[in-house]
């Protein structure tokens, strides 16, 4: 534990040169959901006593609003810098769990500051619940330091963003191309990687999806099945080759 610890106060140091603050927040966010196989990323920056989005990877409104919940109802907790932690969104009441399908089964909100002042939030999930331990906890708490340089010295050109405009920026912002990307990533996993499933759902074919996959330069992901193809009943699973 304590080689990994060190290991990231490393990365810190190393990055906290680095320019372009919105970039620097997000290569962050790739690290961050690399490290802990995330499925969405963001850092909200405080504004007064709102919140405007200042960098994302891969959020949709299971984001936006499970944030501004934690924002709203906790917010004393994070100033005194508590991460916000739920390790199973269908069985915690501390924040509304989605309506309808699709979302995120567990997240992360972490407090970042400037000193004394919080200054930002940073938020990370997963499809999967406990998706963090004790130790992920702590390496979020590191990667806040990049945050906080990023939203520091971020240039304030423009009017602040409201919170109930978040999501309307955010779609301002992001290449068409870039959505179209994370749709079908999310699509994909939210349904094992299952071709035909995924095609359906787009109103395409199977090839539109193969060629989009090679557009977008999206690896094939192999989702092991609950037995090989072929095999008998009976035989043993074999774990899939990475």
């Amino acid at each position: 534990m304590k080689r990994r610890t060190d290991l990231i106060d490393h990365f810190t140091d190393l990055v906290l040169g680095a320019g372009d603050p919105h970039r620097l927040a997000e290569r962050t966010l790739d690290v961050i959901m690399s490290l802990t196989n995330g499925r969405s990323g963001a850092v909200f920056a405080r504004e007064g006593d709102g919140l405007h989005l200042f960098a994302s990877r891969s959020i949709d409104q299971h984001v936006l609003n499970a944030s501004q919940a934690v924002w709203s109802r906790h917010a004393d907790a994070l100033q005194r810098g508590e991460t916000f932690y739920v390790s199973d969104w269908a069985t915690d009441r501390r924040v509304p769990a989605p309506s309808g399908r699709g979302g995120p089964a567990s997240f992360a909100v972490v407090p970042t500051f400037e000193g004394d002042e919080l200054i930002a939030l940073l938020y990370v999930d997963s499809l999967d619940p406990h998706f963090c331990e004790e130790h992920d906890l702590a390496r979020l708490q590191k990667f806040s330091r990049i945050i906080a340089k990023a939203v520091r010295e971020s240039s304030t050109e423009g009017v602040p963003v409201s919170p109930t405009n978040v999501w309307e920026t955010y779609l301002e912002r992001t290449p068409v191309e870039d959505m179209e990307r994370e749709k079908l990533l999310l699509l994909l996993n939210r349904n094992e990687w299952n071709i035909a499933r995924v095609a359906r759902l787009m109103g395409v074919t199977r090839r539109t999806v193969y060629l989009r996959l090679q557009r977008y330069n999206i690896p094939r992901e192999r989702v092991p099945k609950s037995r090989p193809r072929g095999a008998s009943p009976h035989a043993s699973e074999e774990p899939s080759a990475s």
